[in-house]
Formats: structure tokens, sequence, C-alpha cells
């Protein structure tokens, strides 16, 4: 753009050196048209600008990974754009980690409502902010510029596809050790019946430790089940913080695992809910779901929390201490599954 300018006002200048010492009605012409092109391409310029209004429009907030978000970009009024060159900058950023992502696209020219029209790829489940950073505009001649930046965001949800899978069944744990990280789950069992006192060969998952708490160290108190009574199972997804390099197929890989096994248990008849970490207030969030709509909304609240360290074991130490709640078996945490 500057050198534009520059070679163009050399070029003015040589022209009118020329007009002055040799007085031709061509080279007088010349000037005239060096003078005049450019005045016309700065008022198209200044009107094509003015007020350079321009709105985000989303096909669909909420898209399954693997699809595309479509991004329509509608103009304040026809002229706005309708006679310069420029490029619209858009930007995203995975809320969960923090990941940003950008795309440019060619402002259309001509009359229409429309300014441009941009596909973004969505290839990681999660929940991102979307917006115009930026538009560049510059006349036909590349001699006037103009930068403006925009505020404001939309936000897309980036779900799952649906996979079918089966409940596994395992005593469990939970493993911060990324190299030893599993999927964790538990079968759904069933409410409380009774209290008894630990035999020799009962399972430690059965403890109700709420109560053993209060008796001689190697005292326990068994939980029995009822067979006819199901309870709600709670599924903490681990919201757990990874390397920069991995953490979006990390977080999508948990989401999936996530969206699979709580349909695994609804197809069983069984009440869940999704328990997640939020570390900006220091708590737990709670989202119960009871068919494939209600699972996909709970999800996506999930999908709200930032990603934390020790995130699952944060949450379940919490779910223990939450009064009203009966845990007749152990959280199944949902987290990370290396493959390699």
């Amino acid at each position: 753009m500057k050198r534009r300018r520059i070679l163009y006002l050399i070029c003015l200048l040589i022209v009118l050196g020329v007009n002055i010492f040799y007085v031709e009605y061509q080279i007088f012409i010349m000037l005239v048209l060096m003078l005049v092109i450019p005045a016309c391409s700065w008022f198209v310029y200044f009107i094509s600008t003015l007020g350079m209004g321009i709105s985000m429009q989303i096909k669909k907030n909420v898209v399954v990974k693997g699809s595309k978000i479509r991004l329509r970009l509608v103009r304040k009024n026809k002229y706005n754009f309708a006679f310069v060159n420029g490029q619209i900058h858009i930007k995203y950023m995975y809320y969960h980690t923090g990941d940003e992502f950008s795309s440019t696209v060619d402002i259309k020219s001509g009359l229409g409502k429309s300014a441009a029209v941009i596909d973004i790829p969505v290839d990681y489940c999660g929940y991102i902010y979307l917006w115009v950073e930026s538009i560049d505009m510059c006349d036909y001649l590349g001699l006037f510029h103009k930068r403006k930046k925009y505020t404001g965001l939309s936000k897309v949800y980036i779900v799952p596809e649906y996979a079918q899978a089966d409940i596994i069944q395992t005593d469990g744990g939970y493993s911060e050790d990324m190299d030893d990280a599993v999927l964790y789950l538990k079968s759904a069992g069933d409410e409380v019946s009774e209290l008894r006192e630990y035999r020799e060969g009962d399972s430690p998952r059965y403890i109700h430790w709420k109560k053993s708490s209060i008796l001689a160290e190697d005292d326990f108190i068994i939980k029995e089940y009822d067979n006819n009574i199901y309870k709600t199972v709670f599924l903490v997804v681990d919201t757990l913080e990874t390397g920069k390099d991995k953490r979006l197929s990390v977080m999508s890989q948990i989401y999936q695992d996530a969206y699979s096994q709580g349909i695994a248990y609804l197809e069983q008849g069984i009440i869940c809910e999704y328990v997640g970490w939020d570390n900006s207030v220091g708590n737990i969030v709670r989202y119960r779901f009871y068919d494939n709509e209600t699972c996909v909304k709970a999800l996506m609240g999930i999908m709200n929390l930032k990603c934390s360290v020790s995130a699952a074991y944060k949450a379940c130490q919490k779910l223990y201490d939450v009064e009203g709640i009966e845990l007749s078996s152990e959280p199944i945490i949902i987290t990370y599954k290396d493959n390699e």
C-alpha cells in the first residue's frame, strides 16, 4: 500500500513537470486523468466503507463433530463493501482449552447483502467462540486502506457422533498418571436396602465410607442393595489439563466416551447424571438426563467447564460430601484412555 502511494506520487510529479515544460494537450489530459481516476476511486471507496457494518449469522449452533460450521457474513446495507477489495478475518477458540484458530475470506463485491460465506471444519468436540476479528479494505487502485476491529461473540457446540458402546464392568479406580490412564467404569448397581458389618471377602467398593469413618480403624460398614430399585448413575467427566499438542484430541475423546456411555446406560433404563468440576467456583456441577436429547444438553453443560488439574479427583471428593446423595457405588470416572 505504501509503495503504491509513493509510486503514484512519483508518476504524478513527473507528469506535472512534463506538463510545465512541454505544454501539450495530450500531456494535460494525462495529468487530469491521474488526478480524476484516484479521486473517483477514493469516492467509491468512501461510500463503500461508510458505516462499515457487518453481522455474523450461524446456520446451526449445535453441530456434529466432523461436519462444518457455516458462517454467513451480512452487510449492514447493500452499499457497504460493494466496490472495494478486502478480506474478513475470522477467529474461533475452543473455550475449555483456550486453543485459537483463524480463517480469512475475501469480501464479495456487488450489491448483494452477503459479504462472504465461509465453512469452518470442526474436528474436535467442545464449545467454541467465533467472532469477526477485523476487516481489511482497500480501493481498486490500492491507494486507500482501512481496517476495523470488531467485538461480539457467537458460540457453537460441537457434539460427538452417536457411537454404540457396551457398559464396561470393572472395580476401577482413578489414576492421574497419563501413561496409565484408562476409562474407568462401574456397574450401575442398585439402591441401598440396608447396612451391615464388614465380612471377609466383601468388595471395598461396597464400603460406606461416611459411616465407617466414625468406627475403629479396622471396622467398616457395608452397603446391601435391593436389586429391584435402580439408582442414579453418576458419570464424572474428567476435564483434565494436558499438553498443548494433544489437549483438544484428549478432551474430544473424553466427551465422546461420556456420550457413548451415557447412551449405553439409558438403553438399560438407568437414569444418569454427568458430574464435572468447575474450577472457577471450586465446586461440582451436575446435569441429570433421561433420554438422548437431555443427554446431549447435559454434555453441553459439561463442555462449558474449562480444563483444570485433578478435575475428576476433586469432583469425586466433593460428590462424597454433598448432602442428600447416597452413593450406592463408586462414581464412574470417564477420563482419557491412551490407546498407544
